[in-house]
């Protein structure tokens, strides 16, 4: 067992710096895939908001175009 220990020991000491930046190098690539995560859903929760705006916007003006539709053609049949 305390052969095992040294021998970590040993591979740390041998490998540190490039293991270290090599883990580095992995959390900063987490970091920014997570950020651009949010970013990306944020920016996208953005226009699906507009664009359910915008729909509801056409939605009631086609509403009013089938009303005055109907006017027009109950006025022409009188």
């Amino acid at each position: 067992m305390m052969s095992d220990l040294a021998g970590s020991l040993v591979l740390i000491e041998d490998y540190g710096l490039p293991l270290i930046l090599l883990l580095g190098a992995i959390y900063a690539l987490y970091r920014f895939m997570v950020f651009s995560l949010y970013e990306v859903k944020n920016e996208f929760g953005g226009h699906h908001n507009k664009a359910k705006e915008d729909m509801q916007e056409v939605k009631i003006l086609l509403a009013e175009i089938k009303s005055e539709l109907n006017h027009l053609m109950r006025d022409k049949r009188e």
